[in-house]
């Protein structure tokens, strides 16, 4: 058997692809609710670990059923490494955002992946970026000084929040760039383990390092280790649907659904963490999401320019 990945891309089914997309944003956005309820009880190592640990299961299964032997075989060794390191501090930075800031809040910012896809282009994938895609770029920046409402007098308690709010779709930005150079040549599931098991190991020695893995005071609390571990399982099951959404319908199709998101984490905030919906929230997320479907619209017309 070679060890080149020759995949062929299944047959489009678009109402399939929305559907699985839908749920991986309910599940993420589930995870994300989770993580911001155990935060005060376990610590951000512990949670990380637990997170990779978990996931390997379901993905060592599925990457035997499609590889089998080759199931690890990568042969973009050095993009790879770049996606990893890239992927595990966006992680680490959106489970910190969802520790600090209301997990609207958080949620909007993480819109801004799009944002920062636009302002790396030039840099890590030669793309030029016109001075229109440019200007939206500007215009989501001001809907993130409206959404964080810097005049407010509780604003100065999102520092750090903030900070990790920003940073996760930045790293997340560069791991998609990597991703996408990974996917045309690499088995998506092959990536996905190397991903997860170097997460699993740093993850290990970090925990060890900050204590136990398994806490004295957390024994008996068993439903702190049930969310644990389904964290990690979901994850993988969320890893999964969004592959495989991608593989059923065009990001065309899917780009508009994304946003789904944003109501989701606002239901969830209000109703488990009684997060308070202000009018400079409103109106940055409208802008948030304005430039950001813009900057896709514009890069669809210019791929359909360079197609022609």
């Amino acid at each position: 058997m070679s060890d080149s990945y020759s995949g062929s891309p299944p047959e489009q089914n678009v109402p399939l692809g929305v559907i699985l997309l839908l749920c991986e944003i309910v599940i993420s956005i589930g995870i994300s609710a989770m993580v911001k309820q155990i935060s005060g009880d376990v610590s951000f190592f512990l949670i990380m670990f637990y997170r990779y640990l978990a996931s390997l299961p379901l993905l060592l299964l599925l990457g035997w059923h499609q590889r089998k032997a080759n199931l690890l075989h990568v042969g973009q060794v050095k993009t790879l490494i770049v996606r990893i390191i890239m992927g595990t501090i966006g992680l680490s930075a959106w489970f910190n955002a969802v520790t600090h800031l209301p997990l609207s809040v958080a949620t909007v910012l993480a819109q801004t992946m799009a944002i920062f896809i636009t302002l790396m282009a030039p840099f890590f994938l030669g793309e030029k970026v016109g001075p229109r895609r440019l200007s939206a770029v500007l215009l989501g920046f001001v809907g993130v000084f409206f959404l964080i409402n810097p005049l407010a007098e509780s604003s100065s308690v999102w520092g750090i929040g903030l900070a990790f709010g920003l940073a996760a779709p930045f790293f997340g930005a560069v791991m998609f760039i990597f991703l996408r150079k990974l996917g045309r040549t690499e088995a998506p599931i092959s990536t996905s383990l190397w991903y997860n098991i170097i997460g699993t190991v740093l993850f290990l020695v970090l925990a060890l390092a900050d204590g136990p893995l398994i806490p004295q005071k957390l024994t008996d609390n068993h439903f702190v280790w049930f969310i644990l571990i389904f964290i990690g399982m979901a994850s993988s099951i969320q890893q999964f649907l969004m592959a495989k959404s991608h593989q059923l319908a065009s990001v065309t199709v899917l780009a508009p659904f994304h946003y789904a998101a944003v109501p989701m984490s606002i239901f969830i905030g209000i109703l488990f963490f009684n997060e308070v919906i202000t009018l400079p929230f409103l109106f940055g997320t409208s802008v948030i999401i304005c430039s950001t479907w813009y900057i896709f619209q514009r890069e669809k017309l210019q791929k359909t320019d360079n197609d022609n």
